[in-house]
């Protein structure tokens, strides 16, 4: 009965989450309506190269982004690296750590960033910014995960993280839970995924850039002149995602593997987008993966490969992707994994 209750909540929680963020018609998709985008960005190389398609194959450190749930078959202590040097001269870093606890459980740690070079500050006066002030932009979050086996094929993860923006002296915090479920049918690899991600509060930034001095209150009054007050300004809600995913090995024998798999992505801040990947291992050690984005502004296919490198005491793995975004450009993604 116990193990029922989980399977229910598990499956039905971001269901009915769904019908709760449900993205407006009539035209109107919310682009540009959430807060903390970095929170959409893909963590690992490995997914990446697959298309974004991997709520229901997540098995290494970058589960704890993707799908919380995925961190649960490990036998070993893993931590998760990887960077990209995204659009515009600006880099995404991720790093995560996952431990066995006990038999059924797992805990994870994991640190997300965003951030940017230092730029010159310009004015009417110095438009050419020689006077050397310099503002800078970065975003951040932190994040738990808590994960439990409820059987040999399905298990459950929750996140809690902090996430917080920062922008000259002005900056916005806010809290959020990622919720995941992975169910193994125990035929063909066939896999599925499903995770619910940044339901949390608002962001709302507020700082010292906010607050206007040397106001007149009221003209001609004595006393209301030379007042500060601090500027209103408008909360924004979390890029809140709802995630299912399938996988499925078309082929395996005692060399090679050759799996498939889908994601189907409903955002509140864009319309429904399917993900397609595919990855070939041979003998474990050497991968080739390629995936394909439908329904996305500019992001379209995506490839890349990966090599396992059994050394001492751990395995080393590690992977590159390709992606591509149309009229913006490429990006390159990298990822280490290892055990230990």
């Amino acid at each position: 009965m116990k193990k029922i209750f989980y399977f229910a909540v598990a499956m039905l929680t971001p269901v009915v989450a769904t019908a709760q963020f449900a993205t407006p018609t009539d035209g109107f998709n919310n682009n540009g309506t959430r807060a903390a985008q970095f929170l959409k960005l893909a963590v690992g190389a490995r997914a990446a190269a697959m298309g974004g398609a991997y709520a229901a194959i997540a098995k290494d450190g970058s589960a704890l982004f993707w799908n919380p749930a995925g961190i649960s078959n490990f036998r070993n202590n893993k931590v998760h690296l990887s960077h990209v040097d995204y659009l515009l001269d600006v880099s995404f870093n991720f790093a995560g750590l996952v431990l066995p606890v006990g038999k059924s459980s797992h805990v994870g740690f994991s640190a997300a960033t965003l951030t940017m070079d230092d730029e010159k500050v310009t004015s009417e006066v110095d438009p050419d910014g020689q006077l050397g002030i310099t503002w800078s932009a970065s975003d951040f979050a932190v994040g738990l995960t808590y994960t439990r086996t409820i059987s040999d094929r399905f298990s459950v993860g929750v996140t809690g993280k902090y996430i917080q923006q920062n922008i000259v002296n002005s900056s916005a915090k806010t809290l959020a839970i990622d919720i995941g479920s992975l169910y193994d049918i125990g035929y063909r690899g066939i896999k599925i995924g499903m995770s619910m991600s940044n339901f949390g509060g608002k962001l709302k930034l507020g700082g010292r850039d906010l607050t206007q001095k040397g106001i007149e209150i009221s003209s001609g009054q004595d006393g209301t002149a030379g007042q500060s007050a601090n500027l209103q300004v408008n909360s924004w809600s979390l890029p809140l995602n709802f995630r299912v995913g399938l996988s499925y090995e078309l082929m395996r024998n005692e060399q090679s593997v050759l799996l498939l798999a889908a994601d189907f992505n409903h955002p509140t801040d864009a319309d429904e987008r399917l993900n397609f990947g595919a990855e070939y291992a041979f003998n474990n050690r050497v991968f080739l993966r390629g995936g394909y984005k439908f329904n996305y502004e500019e992001e379209t296919y995506a490839a890349g490969g990966g090599l396992n490198l059994p050394l001492t005491g751990y395995n080393l793995i590690i992977d590159y992707a390709f992606t591509d975004y149309g009229i913006l450009g490429n990006v390159h993604w990298f990822s280490l994994d290892f055990d230990f």
